[in-house]
């Protein structure tokens, strides 16, 4: 109970007052700022801000944006009355409506932030980003742009990161295993040459591509079965073909309208529905509907290697000394592992393994002797698994300790060779704890049904490995 109210005690927030006025009173463990210095001065100090009363938008902004920028302040929590700008809300961590909420949850996000390496916020964005993350395990939401080249954007990690390439940056960390990829938030199409997301999408003549066409209806004549457009046919006296002169009385029996619902000024062609092409408007660019890149919007949040990191002030463990084995990004491996399964389809002599082996206790060897000596242990592994693997085969890691190899033209028999040498592996190491090294291998084409792809198959290996 003594700790509790010493540290209720030394509880500080620092509120900035809105030119007219504030929502709330003032409490014993507010400091109160009536200019932007004077609130950057005290915030690095103290446990949160509080933004209350009617500050102009451009004050907002600034202020937020200095606060994430800095090593001191880029994780504490910023609160806001609801006199804010609504528009910028979004940027804080919430409306408040009483000063006893805001305290709630500032203790509670110190509570999660207070394993925080903080020396190493000052070395890079990286840690900042991660440091903001560990206690907003919501993540960080995609925000709809619609006059920018992307259309989303992270306005918090750009603010963070001190630029504009947030999108790559934190794809980047996902690739690291720093961030993990959270709720889909929306799919939209990309120009297959600029990335673009601004197109437009016309209706063409099928025939010549002129996108000079128009709605026509048209007659058929059953007399002569010609088809021609309907002010051709139109007369004082009513419908008259004017190929056969035929008068044309009943719908159905003497003529009907054919499918054909348009025409090209251009080149005269008629048809029932048009083409769709899609012009880029930031490289002019044309292509079919089917050329566009397709881009899957989605929630970053932080993973677990991304709270060890943040904690230990290190995003590199002892598992990215496997990374030097001919290594690609997940995403990338599974390109070549369906292009592998596509190529053993057409041509079935091109037979290829997949392997994946798991450090199950490197944790826990970690606990026991130090990361120093695991690291150095992994290094000699990663060593002999260099030895082992050949020029042409190609290695990813999907998770904590999964280590996957495709091993192109390569049969059964020589994978179950390559997978006996690399579990001989763990008795090369000295001591008392030894790496369990646990694998799975598929031979394809016997060991994989037809119409499998590679995320489903990654998916259930992954599942047998880590059961």
């Amino acid at each position: 109970m003594d700790r509790e109210v010493a540290a209720l005690k030394e509880f500080r927030m620092v509120r900035l007052l809105g030119d007219n006025g504030t929502v709330f009173q003032s409490q014993s463990w507010m400091t109160d700022c009536r200019s932007m210095e004077d609130l950057l001065g005290e915030a690095g100090s103290s446990n949160g801000v509080i933004l209350d009363g009617d500050i102009s938008k451009e004050t907002v902004l600034t202020v937020i944006q200095r606060l994430r920028n800095a090593p001191a302040t880029c994780f504490k929590p910023i609160f806001c009355s609801n006199s804010v700008d609504e528009s910028l809300v979004y940027l804080t961590d919430g409306a408040i409506d009483s000063t006893d909420k805001a305290r709630a949850l500032a203790l509670e996000m110190e509570k999660l932030s207070e394993e925080i390496d903080l020396d190493s916020l000052k070395d890079s964005r990286d840690f900042r980003l991660l440091a903001y993350l560990v206690s907003r395990p919501k993540g960080l939401n995609p925000v709809l742009r619609p006059f920018t080249h992307d259309v989303y954007g992270f306005p918090m990690a750009d603010m963070i990161g001190g630029g504009e390439d947030s999108v790559q940056w934190l794809k980047n960390l996902r690739d690291r295993g720093a961030l993990t990829l959270g709720s889909l938030v929306d799919r939209i199409r990309l120009c297959p040459k600029c990335s673009c997301t601004h197109l437009n999408y016309i209706d063409v003549c099928p025939s010549c591509g002129s996108i000079d066409i128009a709605p026509k209806e048209f007659i058929h004549c059953f007399t002569c079965g010609r088809v021609g457009p309907e002010e051709d046919f139109l007369q004082e006296s009513g419908y008259r073909c004017p190929f056969c002169s035929t008068h044309l009385r009943h719908l159905g029996s003497d003529y009907d309208h054919p499918l054909e619902s348009f025409v090209c000024n251009d080149c005269g062609h008629r048809f029932v529905e048009a083409d769709v092409v899609v012009d880029c408007f930031c490289c002019r660019a044309r292509s079919r509907t089917d050329e566009l890149l397709v881009d899957a919007i989605r929630v970053f949040r932080i993973s677990e290697k991304g709270k060890t990191a943040a904690r230990t002030g290190s995003i590199e463990d002892v598992y990215a000394l496997l990374d030097r084995l001919n290594y690609v990004v997940p995403a990338y491996f599974d390109q070549l592992l369906d292009w592998m399964i596509l190529l053993n389809r057409r041509y079935p002599d091109e037979v290829f393994s997949l392997l994946g082996v798991r450090f199950a206790n490197l944790d826990r060897i970690s606990d026991s002797i130090g990361r120093q000596r695991t690291t150095q242990m992994m290094d000699a592994i990663a060593g002999r698994l260099r030895e082992l693997i050949r020029s042409t085969d190609i290695s990813t890691r999907t998770g904590t300790g999964l280590l996957w190899l495709l091993l192109p033209r390569t049969d059964s028999e020589g994978a179950s060779v390559l997978e006996g040498r690399i579990l001989e592996l763990a008795d090369m190491v000295d001591g008392s704890i030894k790496p369990d090294l646990r694998s799975i291998r598929i031979t394809v084409p016997e060991d994989i049904e037809d119409g499998l792809r590679a995320k489903n198959l990654m998916t259930r290996l992954t599942g047998e490995l880590e059961g």
